[in-house]
């Protein structure tokens, strides 16, 4: 469709990426009702915004030539991915996808399709982040080009009813989803052939390749899902995205929700007596969860399982999940959930066997009981953080937490800002 350059915008003062669209493809008599069409996506993508997705910021046009101006992604394709790191791992695939499969659903909703859904359309950031690109000309459609014969997209990712020039719809670009899903587990397309028509002969008749030789590690569930990903008659595959999501989560191969629900002895002390490093309560761990999902997206999950097996801490767990959050005030305010989640669980009655593990989840820094002329003074220094709100929140707290280190614990998760947050602590020993 066109080239990228990577820019600089002296207005903001920041990096962007600009991509052109290339001139040959809006030749002719109708070029300028496709500059306007071109105009009116490009606004309509500009309004959508969603974490994997690659945000759209402006658009212009030189002489004629259209131009997007995007978010800078610094990563790499997942094409380069592959091409470099050979297969990958299952649960590394599915977390990949996972995360496509979120973009393409909010799209979807849109009544946006995509309809060139395909490696080095992902950008795999750090921790595997994922953002799906060029939303900004899914609309356009094939008979809008000059070019006489040029397919839009890319024929090795494409569903039987786009190759054959069929009308499509979010179907298609599921079934793109579970080719590429393939080809990271496998090496290979599902579909090899000498000809377009011999791809969709195959499709129609013989179906993907049997994944499980090509890697026996693949599970036969995950066999399953991708196979209904891939089927000929779009009707037999996933209603949306959503459902093909959650049946990839459901696979059991190590995400943390089949994690809690599978192997409830992990979840305890061992019986040596020292913590298990997983050893957190299942509603628990569906909390920080939810908790991380709000700011990272369907990733989650998987970031979750990876990192249970280094802390059996509440407030380190959180404080290790937050490093996976680009934005300061992203991770201030999941570390203020921590906070919150921690607190909670100390004013919740436990099991004697659980005492000690809540100890080591937020030790008690005093046993003092509150008097009034310390509650006034958290009050008076807690609206300067938050403002007036701070004398509710005060009250409520009370009700809950009889000792003054509890006390401003709880009211500490209110302050997002962590510099903020250690000096009220400090000022009210609770450091």
């Amino acid at each position: 469709m066109g080239e990228v350059y990577r820019a600089h915008d002296p207005v903001i003062d920041r990096p962007v990426a600009i991509k052109v669209l290339r001139p040959e493809l809006i030749g002719g008599s109708s070029s300028e009702q496709l500059l306007e069409r071109f105009r009116r996506e490009a606004r309509a993508a500009g309004r959508r915004f969603h974490p994997n997705i690659v945000a759209i910021w402006d658009f212009g046009d030189d002489n004629g030539v259209p131009f997007l101006v995007m978010e800078l992604v610094e990563g790499k394709s997942l094409a380069d991915l592959v091409n470099t790191s050979g297969l990958l791992a299952a649960d590394r695939s599915v977390g990949i996808i996972v995360q496509v499969l979120s973009a393409l659903g909010f799209a979807h909703e849109s009544g946006i399709v995509h309809r060139d859904v395909k490696p080095s359309n992902i950008i795999v950031l750090e921790q595997d982040y994922v953002k799906v690109a060029d939303f900004g000309i899914a609309r356009l459609d094939a008979s809008d080009f000059t070019l006489v014969g040029d397919l839009l997209g890319t024929p090795a990712y494409m569903a039987p009813e786009q190759l054959s020039g069929g009308p499509v719809d979010h179907r298609t670009d599921l079934f793109s989803a579970g080719v590429i899903l393939f080809e990271m587990l496998s090496g290979v397309k599902p579909f090899r052939g000498k000809s377009i028509t011999e791809i969709i002969a195959f499709m129609e008749r013989r179906g993907p390749e049997d994944i499980a030789v090509l890697n026996p590690t693949v599970p036969e569930a995950l066999k399953q899902v991708i196979a209904k990903a891939l089927a000929f008659d779009r009707a037999h595959r996933y209603r949306d995205a959503f459902e093909f999501a959650k049946a990839l989560k459901e696979v059991p191969i190590g995400f943390s929700t089949t994690l809690v629900a599978a192997q409830p002895r992990s979840m305890e002390p061992s019986a040596a007596g020292s913590p298990n490093k997983a050893a957190f309560a299942p509603e628990l761990l569906r909390e920080v969860e939810r908790d991380l999902a709000t700011l990272l997206g369907p990733m989650a999950s998987l970031v979750l399982k990876r990192t249970l097996t280094q802390t059996s801490d509440v407030i380190e767990l959180y404080e290790l999940l937050a490093k996976h959050l680009r934005d300061p005030k992203d991770r201030s305010q999941f570390l203020a959930m921590g906070r919150q989640r921690a607190a909670a669980r100390l004013n919740r009655p436990r099991p004697a066997s659980t005492a000690r593990n809540a100890e080591r989840e937020l030790p008690l820094l005093s046993a003092r009981l509150p008097n009034q002329a310390s509650i006034l003074a958290i009050e008076a220094d807690l609206t300067r953080y938050i403002g007036p709100i701070a004398r509710i929140l005060v009250k409520r707290e009370l009700e809950r937490f009889e000792s003054l280190s509890r006390l401003c614990l709880a009211l500490a998760a209110h302050i997002p800002d962590e510099k903020e947050r250690k000096a009220f602590l400090a000022a009210h020993g609770a450091e």
